[in-house]
């Protein structure tokens, strides 16, 4: 992963521990997260995704869509911020903020690895950027996701940039038969990615996109 540093992504479900996100999307067939420990979990085929990181001359994305104004504001233990709608589930665990309009949305992605129409659930983790690795999010992004999309059954577009004239940042989405997925990378300095990956119901994605590039947008940083 051009020797960025990546910090566990974990997924935590109201009263579970928190197990590696990695190994979740392993352990159920199918959807990008599954029970943690759950016995004989079946382990899906490899998923179709980029055999090579993509150059740096990515497409940009079109413009993103109209910023949509957010009601309430978490901080998180480092200083770190983010923005979210009244009535949404944040809590911070290990140094990654999880975001859900539900808890039985967070529930439901543990265990059944899907989630219901009008459900979001998004983590925002931090890779450090180091001493000679890649700073550019259209190629650090479907590294970090490698591990993620493999055995997972989805099926990955290729990473483009955002339009973001504050932070350099790609994006790139997959689905699979229960789950669409919007990941970004941003460029919060020069040795920080700001990974983000927010989950929807299969063909609700569209619906919620705006509402979470404004989540994304809205994080801010302590100075270093």
């Amino acid at each position: 992963m051009h020797r960025s540093q990546r910090r566990s992504l974990r997924l935590g479900a109201p009263g579970a521990a928190l197990t590696a996100i990695a190994l979740m999307v392993t352990a159920c067939g199918g959807g990008s997260t599954g029970t943690p420990t759950a016995a004989g979990a079946p382990t899906a085929a490899p998923a179709a995704v980029p055999a090579a990181a993509p150059t740096a001359a990515a497409p940009t994305a079109p413009p993103s869509p109209t910023p949509i104004a957010l009601a309430k504001t978490f901080t998180a233990p480092n200083g770190r911020t983010i923005r979210h709608p009244d009535g949404w589930v944040v809590r911070e665990d290990m140094g990654i903020i999880y975001a859900s309009t539900t808890e039985a949305a967070a529930s439901r992605l543990v265990t059944l690895g899907s989630l219901e129409a009008g459900q979001v659930f998004i983590q925002f983790a931090e890779n450090s950027i180091l001493s000679g690795a890649t700073s550019d999010p259209a190629v650090h992004l479907p590294d970090n996701l490698r591990l993620l999309l493999e055995g997972s059954g989805f099926t990955a577009g290729a990473p483009a940039l955002l339009p973001w004239a504050a932070r350099r940042s790609a994006r790139l989405d997959a689905s699979n038969d229960k789950l669409q997925m919007l990941a970004v990378s941003m460029m919060v300095r020069e040795d920080l990615f700001a990974d983000v990956i927010a989950y929807t119901a299969p063909g609700e994605m569209a619906a919620h996109e705006a509402l979470i590039l404004s989540m994304i947008e809205s994080l801010t940083y302590p100075p270093s």
